[in-house]
């Protein structure tokens, strides 16, 4: 049937083809629709790797849409079969032991697939504590407030014996999932081990990355892996407004966040010229890397923490793909049909004339003008990456030695 298809197409093309050896002479390229889709197996590749040492991650679980179900091999890798799977865009999820939380989104299309390399965050070293109680404490990262620590109390007759204990700040990309409606995630943190429940109410303390002295509590807001949905604790936060902390008890291990009212905006904008790379045919992927980058012209307001406004954008970015990080480089694979048919048939027994498929990738410099308000807050400024897509096309080649190929 598929040859039959073929044919069809190439004796309906034949007055062009006629055309472009009286025009042309011995050779003509130009994108054109697909005079055939490749048969067999197409694969979407993909890579889990350690934030910190870029390392592969072996046995980490990789969801599709909530879906698929994968484990990565020895070097942190995966695969999916295209066909299977459909022309789309796919949300990737991906949670591995000892590691926080992974996102990114997977583009499918008929020749080529996209998927960003998925940095998981490692936890912090686990500080054995017992029935006596103890602190964990960090310098945060995102403090609005010079040196600011967020800390974990843990009273004494919590535990009746030592637990391993992981206290472990997330910020940017390593914040899972994202906030409910109208709100953002604030000061997110994991503890652990999940579901460990302490027999009396350990105590955190969070180094605020905006000050508002209008704001005396915030809600308490904890991560659910299994629907990918941040939800309500019913808890509140109290607001020190003399050392800009906000206090929380709770007993349940987990991941939390306070959220705070606002919202993260981004237009399309402007796309610089466009830039094309030949691809080695001989091959069906390329790993590409590109550093993203976040200004504002304007400046930002001296209540708010710079890096609070720069990992917001990092979590919230979604067009174009998802989550890229303004510190690190964003990797991913450019998956793509390297080795269809060279040559196909000829249009005539009597003729050299043939198709060669021609793997491409092109790219552009996206600006994106981008807006975050924080309570009321506003603070504009921009976001700059590379937007990947297909450049692949079949040539249309006419050799007057013959031969076709």
């Amino acid at each position: 049937m598929k040859r039959d298809i073929r044919n069809t197409i190439f004796f309906a093309l034949l007055p062009a083809f006629f055309l472009l050896l009286l025009t042309e002479g011995c050779k003509k390229a130009s994108d054109i629709n697909n005079p055939e889709q490749q048969s067999g197996e197409f694969w979407l590749k993909g890579s889990v790797i350690n934030s910190h040492t870029h390392t592969g991650i072996a046995n980490a679980t990789v969801y599709f849409t909530g879906q698929t179900i994968l484990t990565t091999d020895a070097n942190g890798l995966y695969k999916v079969n295209c066909k299977t799977m459909g022309n789309g865009t796919y949300d990737v999820r991906v949670i591995a032991d000892g590691y926080g939380f992974g996102f990114a989104s997977a583009t499918v299309g008929n020749n080529s697939a996209l998927v960003n390399t998925i940095m998981l965050k490692p936890l912090a070293e686990p500080v054995s504590i017992g029935s006596q109680g103890g602190i964990l404490m960090m310098t945060d990262p995102e403090s609005l407030i010079s040196d600011g620590k967020t800390s974990l109390g843990i009273p004494a007759g919590a535990f009746s014996g030592n637990i391993n204990v992981t206290f472990t700040r997330l910020t940017g990309i390593d914040v899972p999932g994202y906030a409910p409606v109208n709100t953002l995630n604030l000061c997110a943190v994991n503890i652990g081990p999940t579901g460990t429940i302490a027999g009396k109410a350990v105590e955190l303390h969070f180094a605020m990355p905006f000050a508002d002295p209008t704001v005396d509590n915030l809600p308490l807001i904890r991560y659910d892996i299994a629907t990918n949905n941040w939800v309500s604790t019913g808890i509140l936060a109290t607001i020190d407004h003399v050392t800009n902390v906000a206090t929380v008890q709770i007993t349940d291990f987990g991941t939390y966040s306070l959220a705070v009212t606002g919202s993260f905006s981004e237009t399309q904008g402007n796309s610089g010229t466009t830039v094309s790379l030949a691809l080695d045919p001989t091959l069906s992927d390329i790993d590409l890397t590109y550093l993203a980058k976040n200004e504002y012209p304007d400046g930002t307001p001296e209540t708010v923490s710079l890096s609070y406004l720069k990992n917001i954008a990092s979590q919230n970015t979604r067009i174009n793909g998802v989550r890229i990080s303004f510190t690190d480089a964003t990797l991913f694979t450019f998956n793509y049909i390297g080795y269809k048919p060279d040559s196909l048939a000829p249009v005539k027994s009597t003729m050299s004339s043939y198709y060669r498929w021609v793997p491409k990738v092109n790219y552009n410099i996206q600006e994106m003008p981008m807006t975050t308000t924080i309570n009321g807050m506003t603070t504009v400024g921009s976001i700059e990456k590379q937007v990947y897509r297909s450049g692949s096309y079949w040539q249309y080649v006419h050799d007057q030695g013959g031969g076709g190929k």
